[in-house]
């Protein structure tokens, strides 16, 4: 457990420090960020499938004008953590991650309040010509500080928190269980309501409502989808259907 415990800290500072996402933006995701956390405790499967859950619930999820309706690698890491923790069913993951996501703007606005410190003093190595300790500044606090804020917390949840869960989940009444399950149910759609809104257009939204049939009714696989979607693309862009081809110079 105690390495477990390491390396989830280490996955949850990773996932929060800003360095990380000039990368790749996956960190980001619970999809990616849950699944190491599985990976890391030894529960790929059943944290996969926490991770999902969380990352349906969290489709639509934007930061748009300095607004932040929660902090999705907070929600990911450490209710992805949680859920294995418990033993509790995947499908209640987002009820673990939600109050996490919240908590996790708190920590957003330290660590970016706090940062500030780092920023006006890189500016004053980089007036002196200092470049190496002008990016040192820019990294090396920022990391240390997002260790102590997410990667410390994610620690003492995965080393201490078994026990004390698995009780708080025996002390839970089943009808309050069954009421997390079914809010559990309703984020998911709730995220894919979310995004549909942000691509909803006319040209579109029947690809994607003949993607659920294929899914659904013709219990086609993921793969088997994909393939058909590539070559609906495919045939689409070079006949110039829905106006998907760019249009070609006219020839003199």
């Amino acid at each position: 457990m105690l390495l477990s415990a390491i390396l989830v800290a280490i996955i949850s500072t990773v996932c929060n420090w800003w360095p990380s996402h000039l990368i790749t933006r996956s960190w980001l995701y619970p999809i990616w960020s849950g699944f190491l956390v599985a990976l890391a405790m030894g529960e790929p499967m059943i944290g996969m499938q926490a991770a999902a859950y969380i990352n349906l619930a969290y489709l639509g999820w934007i930061t748009a004008g300095g607004t932040m309706p929660g902090n999705l690698p907070v929600a990911a890491v450490f209710g992805t953590a949680m859920t294995i923790l418990s033993g509790a069913d995947p499908s209640l993951a987002v009820t673990f991650a939600v109050p996490f996501s919240l908590f996790g703007i708190l920590t957003f606005q330290l660590t970016m309040s706090i940062n500030a410190l780092w920023v006006h003093r890189a500016e004053k190595f980089l007036d002196n010509g200092n470049i190496r300790a002008m990016r040192m500044m820019n990294y090396v606090p920022s990391g240390i500080l997002n260790f102590l804020v997410t990667g410390v917390p994610a620690f003492i949840l995965v080393y201490f928190g078994a026990e004390p869960m698995k009780n708080l989940l025996n002390m839970i009444p089943d009808s309050f269980v069954d009421a997390m399950q079914v809010v559990g149910a309703i984020m998911p759609a709730l995220g894919i309501a979310m995004l549909i809104s942000f691509m909803g257009n006319k040209k579109i939204m029947p690809f994607f409502f003949f993607g659920f049939i294929l899914a659904v009714y013709l219990k086609l696989d993921v793969m088997a989808v994909t393939a058909v979607a590539a070559i609906m693309g495919f045939v689409f862009y070079n006949t110039g259907f829905l106006d998907m081809k760019p249009a070609g110079k006219e020839q003199s």
